[in-house]
């Protein structure tokens, strides 16, 4: 699969994700609280902004670089475009908010800077399913089915190691509840084996047909 065509397909994930997601932030300001006893446990770590800001990078490189094969590729895109559906449709119908003035920096630092930023940037709503866990995981499971992981067999362990980290970030930075972590692993797991059947089962077999009415003209 050329390069020009996924950067397409990518560019085109970005645009919808981000669009969508910073549309309804705009729109629906407010949600549910699911804090909980154990979710405030969780200490306030602003060095894991420097994990948690990963996932943009290891989406490019893993989706341009490190998928080469079409149906590895149409999975992702897919499982992807599945997950962001879902999750537009919860933040919509279901709405959940981080109270996170319950954990505010006490010494500035850099770390602390970026945790700012990214707070003002990104608002404390749209939190149940968690995107960085749905997408860390979600790409955990693709880089499975890559000839590099074939190749590399410590390659999709350090990618769970990655997703575990990210979904740590997620609670550590006070941006997402536990539950917010459960329903974007379990997310991730539904996109990915529906999308993985429907690619590998149904367009394989309608490929072959191809292949067999192309031998046919030939003859």
């Amino acid at each position: 699969m050329s390069r020009k065509t996924k950067t397409k397909y990518v560019l085109f994930l970005f645009s919808f994700y981000f669009l969508s997601y910073f549309l309804i932030q705009s729109v629906i300001t407010s949600g549910h609280n699911l804090l909980t006893s154990l979710d405030q446990l969780i200490p306030f770590v602003p060095e894991f902004i420097w994990i948690y800001h990963t996932l943009i990078p290891v989406f490019i490189i893993t989706t341009m670089i490190l998928i080469e094969r079409k149906s590895v590729f149409y999975t992702a895109f897919f499982s992807v475009l599945l997950a962001s559906i879902v999750m537009n449709l919860f933040y919509i119908y279901f709405p959940v908010t981080y109270p996170r003035d319950m954990w505010q920096l006490t010494e500035p630092s850099l770390s602390g800077f970026f945790v700012e930023l990214t707070r003002r940037v990104d608002g404390a709503n749209n939190a149940f399913p968690s995107g960085h866990v749905t997408l860390s995981c979600l790409l955990t499971l693709l880089i499975g089915l890559t000839n590099f992981a074939k190749r590399y067999n410590w390659l999709q362990p350090l990618y769970a190691v990655w997703a575990i980290l990210i979904a740590a970030s997620t609670l550590t930075l006070k941006q997402h509840f536990i539950v917010d972590v459960v329903s974007g692993i379990i997310l991730a797991l539904m996109c990915y084996l529906l999308m993985k059947f429907i690619v590998f089962k149904v367009l394989p077999e309608k490929r072959d047909l191809a292949r067999i009415h192309k031998k046919r003209r030939e003859l």
